[in-house]
């Protein structure tokens, strides 16, 4: 599947976050190239970081976010394209009933052959380490 020529790339990025959300690894497979690069820094200690590349690895990592952490959501507030790349600055969320992790987050991916190419993520990963650190 590529993009749709009416589809814009904000929409994409909007349904590759909502089926990170979801974990919904079909719809990842869809959206992302077989060799998406994929970077997630964070606190050394936190198990939800990620420097890889691959659906495979993409998918694992929703995974492990909601199994590790709870239901993951994202909410963009803007979005910045510039030819074949794009960032939306939003919040990341983690809710493990009854609590909720909330942080400041960006995104930033690249399109390649109608695909995301490369998705990072930047967010408040020592605020998650600490905030996971208080439900045990």
């Amino acid at each position: 599947m590529s993009l749709e020529t009416d589809e814009s790339q904000n929409a994409v990025l909007y349904r590759l976050l909502k089926a990170l959300a979801q974990v919904d690894c079909a719809m990842l497979s869809k959206l992302a190239a077989d060799d998406i690069q994929i970077t997630i820094p964070g606190a050394r200690d936190l198990d939800i970081t990620l420097n890889g590349a691959g659906q495979d690895a993409l998918c694992a990592w929703a995974k492990t976010v909601h199994n590790q952490c709870g239901d993951l959501a994202f909410v963009m507030h803007r979005y910045f394209e510039n030819g074949c790349e794009m960032m939306a600055i939003g919040t990341f969320s983690i809710q493990r009933i009854p609590r909720i992790f909330e942080a400041d987050c960006a995104v930033h991916v690249s399109f390649e052959q109608g695909k995301v190419s490369s998705f990072k993520l930047l967010f408040d990963s020592y605020a998650l380490d600490k905030f996971r650190g208080q439900m045990d």
